[in-house]
């Protein structure tokens, strides 16, 4: 679809055109890439040019996107000023930066950004971006007014409560209530609402991964393109690109392996995962004394079932205890065993460690594996949502687990961290 079929069937379509705050401190910059996104269909109600203003203007205008310059003028530049949009708003942010050095990439993902592209930057890279920024806006809105609804109807207050619709019609009914009614659970009154609810949910969750699917597909045809013609341009035109042309060409290579990765990303990604993420990161924390020992030789038992050919040489630590949730910790441990798990599929002679040690009053536990391993310089990216590090291509994953990891560790108070080195195995501790 050209730009211009693209704005022509927005009008068509009656739809109101997504608002993207443009954030760029080059004038003539600011005005082409806003016409570009005009053409593109998208509304520009505003462009700035320092972090000050873009904080004022997110907040006035509520955009959809705001496309964020890294190095701006004044005292805010571009990351700190998406922090801030971000802790007052949910706005997606894209970063539109020339740098790519490790140190920025380091502090602009702490941010959370859904985009990130390297100038120069050509209208469907920027369409791409834009479209799975909207597209993951609207999966997290549809979730938690789900959870809302969920919340509300299910948990049984302490006083009785009904809703009706109009009419006579009972549409909810909790326990206290369905006791003082003398209604009971298996009567078709509740029963056939609450399974008309649950099929709805189940149906709206079957929807949004399959158009995330679909949408996800349908960018990895472009960006092979984008790929391949760079490419060809590379070893057949060298000589007369010049350094600088090779540069850009490098860099327009780079981005679109980057934006492959979040389409990857996008493709093994479930709503159960959002829900879980999204679950652990409110639930309270109900300590009981547990034994992990027990609950981690549970976990290393699925895995042997799951892939029955692994040869893997697993030591566990008996009778280890803890007070903590026990649910919340069964997660935990999934998600890094199954990690030390995945992560040794490779390896020759396979070996996974779980235990605990005392240090300075306080018990740490354990998971430690002799797999791929990881680059220490990377070991911020580890807890952050939908973050994978460079050593983790070849394997499949989502970038969730070790951030639902980290909320469930969160909700005891603890902390989590790890060790690494890459062909050398992992450590990842944690204590509550």
């Amino acid at each position: 679809m050209s730009p211009v079929q693209s704005q022509a069937s927005v009008e068509a379509s009656g739809e109101t055109p997504a608002r993207i705050l443009v954030v760029e401190d080059e004038r003539i910059v600011a005005h082409d890439l806003a016409s570009a996104l005009r053409e593109l269909g998208y509304a520009v109600p505003a462009t700035v040019a320092t972090g000050e203003e873009a904080v004022e203007r997110a907040r006035e205008l509520q955009p959809d996107v705001v496309l964020m310059d890294i190095r701006l003028p004044g005292a805010i530049d571009g990351i700190r000023a998406a922090s801030s949009i971000r802790q007052e708003h949910d706005i997606a942010v894209i970063y539109l930066t020339a740098h790519s050095d490790d140190e920025t990439l380091r502090r602009a993902m702490q941010t959370e950004p859904v985009g990130y592209l390297v100038k120069p930057f050509s209208p469907p890279q920027l369409r791409c971006a834009i479209e799975i920024a909207l597209h993951r806006r609207e999966i997290n809105a549809r979730l938690h007014e789900r959870q809302r609804w969920l919340a509300t109807r299910m948990r049984c207050a302490d006083d009785a409560e009904a809703a009706e619709e109009a009419g006579p019609k009972v549409s909810y009914l909790n326990l206290v209530a369905e006791a003082l009614a003398g209604w009971r659970l298996g009567e078709s009154e509740r029963e056939k609402r609450m399974a008309e609810h649950i099929a709805d949910l189940e149906a709206a969750n079957r929807e949004l991964e399959n158009f995330t699917c679909s949408v996800a597909r349908d960018l990895r045809g472009p960006l092979r393109g984008i790929d391949g013609l760079s490419q060809s341009l590379i070893e057949d035109h060298a000589a007369n690109l010049g350094p600088q042309g090779l540069r850009t060409l490098r860099q327009v290579r780079e981005a679109a392996g980057r934006m492959r990765q979040v389409i990857d990303n996008l493709l093994v990604l479930s709503i159960d995962d959002l829900l879980l993420l999204s679950q652990v990161s409110k639930t309270e924390a109900r300590r009981d004394t547990i034994d992990l020992s027990r609950i981690a030789m549970g976990v290393v038992a699925q895995l042997r079932e799951s892939t029955p050919q692994r040869e893997v040489k697993v030591v566990i630590e008996r009778d280890v205890r803890v007070d903590a949730d026990a649910s919340l910790l069964r997660i935990v441990l999934e998600n890094l065993l199954g990690n030390a798990w995945k992560f040794t599929g490779e390896v020759e002679h396979a070996r996974i460690e779980f235990g605990a040690f005392d240090r300075d009053g306080s018990k740490v536990f354990f998971v430690r594996d002799n797999g791929a391993g990881f680059d220490m310089k990377e070991a911020e990216k580890l807890f952050v949502a939908f973050q994978r590090l460079d050593s983790a291509g070849q394997f499949e994953g989502n970038g969730l687990g070790l951030a639902i990891a980290q909320r469930a560790i969160n909700r005891h108070g603890g902390r989590i961290w790890a060790e690494g080195a890459p062909a050398r195995g992992a450590t990842f501790y944690f204590a509550l």
